[in-house]
């Protein structure tokens, strides 16, 4: 590593550091306005900042591509108000150069994101939803518009809550309802109290079970049940997750559990897309704020380049999320609203930083 990719690495990675931190800051903050609103006498100011904390990692993995921009604009600007990037040009050192060792420094640091982004954020998001759901309903069934519903093939299943036991092996559902189907019609409806998973199968309790023939409906009442299904707690815990918080490997799975009743879901198809192509859009938005760092090379303080940093950053995050929703209800195909935008500017913008392009 050269001299001058060392020095510019180091600047851009205490810019991008302050960035985060700065850019957290503000997202925890009105996180913690927000979840004020459902304290109670059970949900309370401690448990809303344990939640807020569990969610820091993948607030830090979303935030990131503004965060790049930022620090890239006002580290690198601090460069140019000095005078140190127009003597690097003096000196015979590209802009192209520049802006490969700045997009090599982003990198370094894009790595260790994605990684939190696979491995810790959805981790965190589905531990801080658990925890919000069982402080908040204490016990108790949540209400029908937070059910849970999941289909099996010819099975829909539905429970109100499912929480973790003291034991830390097995799971508890509350109010379970099982929908049996043949040939698109309703079989038989059982309703069970509660449902336990140990032992990689599920005990149903105090089941009332409802089964639909061509002479009506007869019920009869069971005390136990043993259901073996490929409804488990990971698969419950994935479907109760937005698709946009969730790691490529969950989104795999649920694509595995899901491939006997057709093809995943549009949300969780872009999603899956967004994940890969997030190196792109990082390194695209990194390019954006390169852009603006050479066309105004020796004007505007620290203020100014912080503006310009974080409006630059919030244009691309809101584009960005625009087309995957777009993609998301209008079923569009996931590469046109996940990388083609990003790969079509970061191309654009290598040519003129090139020289071969000129505007």
């Amino acid at each position: 590593m050269s001299i001058l990719t060392r020095y510019i690495f180091k600047t851009l990675s205490f810019g991008l550091i302050m960035a985060v931190l700065l850019l957290l800051a503000i997202d925890v903050l009105f996180n913690l306005i927000k979840e004020l609103n459902d304290i109670t006498n059970v949900y309370t100011l401690g448990d809303v900042f344990f939640y807020v904390m569990l969610t820091i990692p993948s607030k830090i993995y979303e935030l990131f591509p503004v965060s790049v921009v930022v620090a890239v604009v006002v580290s690198l600007g601090a460069l140019a108000s000095g005078s140190e990037l127009v003597v690097m040009l003096a000196s015979g050192v590209s802009k192209l150069k520049i802006t490969m060792i700045t997009l090599f420094s982003v990198s370094i640091w894009l790595v260790l994101v994605v990684l939190m982004g696979e491995y810790v954020g959805p981790d965190g998001d589905q531990m801080a939803q658990q925890f919000r759901n069982e402080q908040i309903s204490q016990g108790k069934a949540t209400s029908a518009a937070q059910a849970i519903w999941l289909r099996d093939g010819e099975i829909i299943f539905r429970t109100n809550q499912m929480k973790k036991n003291s034991d830390n092996a097995s799971y508890e559902l509350i109010d379970v309802t099982v929908f049996e189907l043949k040939d698109k019609k309703l079989m038989k409806v059982s309703e069970a109290k509660s449902a336990v998973f140990a032992e990689q199968q599920w005990t149903l309790s105090d089941i009332k079970v409802s089964d639909f023939n061509q002479g009506g409906v007869t019920t009869r009442h069971l005390d136990q049940q043993q259901w073996a299904s490929r409804i488990e707690p990971e698969i419950l815990n994935i479907s109760t997750t937005r698709p946009k918080y969730l790691s490529i490997r969950d989104i795999k799975k649920f694509q595995q559990f899901n491939a006997q009743t057709g093809s995943l879901q549009s949300s969780y198809q872009i999603a899956q897309w967004s994940k890969m192509a997030f190196p792109l859009l990082v390194l695209t938005t990194a390019l954006c704020g390169i852009m603006v760092l050479f066309g105004q090379i020796r004007s505007g303080g620290f203020a100014q380049r912080l503006v310009v940093g974080i409006v630059i950053g919030v244009v691309v995050y809101l584009v960005n999320k625009t087309l995957l929703n777009v993609g998301e209800v209008y079923h569009v195909n996931p590469f046109v609203v996940t990388v083609l935008p990003a790969l079509l500017l970061s191309l654009f913008l290598l040519l003129i930083l090139s020289g071969k392009l000129r505007i």
